[in-house]
């Protein structure tokens, strides 16, 4: 049986590419992939400084070197995000792949990157994580995000608690200001804490020049990336995992669903988590982004297994099941 072929631009993200592209194999197709995002420090640059002129034009030469390296005859073209291909980079690979099937996947919030929702009109079929953008966007699919095979709890035995709670994200919106109150909380209540935010070293300087928010915060800044395996150690000998979602965003994080699979307590600002099948309150904090003092007992009790019909539907294999 010939296997099947399809292109893939993604995100660049850690690598959740190269999960999402093992599980397309397992599906039977062959993949070429390119991320959309354009590399190297002047666009990060650019982006920082608000260039726009410099960031589209470098995301337009980006999209069509894309276009143009890309083969005829995929059966399938996936997109996650769109955020940075061009029109005329699309229009290129539809004239080379007329009979592709189009598939696009929103992994952020349409508040946050509306530039989606013109890219969505060239798509067969659009899937989002954000239950708000379907339920605004009758031609969008919900398709929350999941967790990958390496965070099924089942692979792990007992485990020894080193810290009571663990953060790990990128330095933006309020997080800093929230992580440091929730770092003092857990001072007075005795609780071990370890937070970490990533932002690039430049970004550090500037802001200590001028004396802007990380100035004098270093303790809780990292300039390199953690490692997937490393985060994953971590999120395993802590009771409970924070995510600090981003204040535009309604859809459930990605860490939110990892934390699912692994079966680990989450404290979260996302309150829309307690309209999903897997929310139990034994499991699941939720905590205001103003006052994000919360109630210590919550330390004390054991995780409550999730049901194997509804955690199975959080995999990666079924997420792309559904849009297959």
């Amino acid at each position: 049986m010939d296997r099947k072929k399809a292109l893939f631009i993604g995100i660049g993200f850690y690598d959740y590419d190269q999960a999402i592209i093992s599980e397309f194999n397992s599906f039977g197709y062959d993949v070429d992939y390119f991320t959309e995002f354009p590399g190297g420090i002047p666009y990060r640059y650019y982006l920082r400084t608000n260039n726009m002129d410099k960031v589209i034009s470098l995301r337009e030469r980006t999209s069509m070197r894309i276009a143009n390296a890309c083969k005829s005859g995929y059966d399938l073209i996936f997109v996650i995000k769109g955020e940075c291909l061009s029109q005329a980079a699309i229009d290129k690979i539809k004239s080379k792949n007329p009979n592709s099937k189009w598939v696009l996947y929103l992994w952020d919030s349409i508040v946050r990157i509306p530039e989606s929702k013109r890219t969505a009109k060239n798509f067969d079929k659009v899937y989002s994580f954000d239950k708000a953008d379907c339920l605004e966007n009758k031609e969008f699919i919900f398709n929350p995000l999941f967790f990958r095979r390496e965070y099924d709890r089942k692979q792990y035995g007992e485990m020894e608690f080193k810290y009571d709670l663990y953060f790990l994200g990128w330095y933006h919106s309020d997080r800093l200001k929230l992580a440091k109150k929730i770092v003092s909380f857990c001072k007075r209540e005795g609780l071990h804490s370890k937070v970490i935010l990533y932002t690039g070293y430049m970004n550090y300087l500037l802001h200590k020049v001028i004396g802007k928010e990380l100035k004098g915060n270093k303790e809780y800044l990292v300039f390199k990336t953690i490692t997937a395996k490393m985060n994953l150690d971590l999120i395993m000998k802590s009771k409970a995992t924070l995510d600090i979602a981003h204040p535009q965003q309604t859809g459930l994080t990605m860490r939110t669903i990892e934390l699912l699979g692994a079966q680990k307590k989450i404290i979260t600002t996302n309150s829309d988590i307690v309209n999903y099948d897997f929310y139990d309150p034994q499991n699941v904090l939720v905590i205001d982004r103003e006052n994000p003092d919360f109630d210590t007992d919550f330390f004390k009790t054991e995780f409550n297994p999730t049901p194997d019909q509804i955690l199975f539907k959080y995999s990666i294999n079924e997420w792309l099941k559904r849009m297959l």
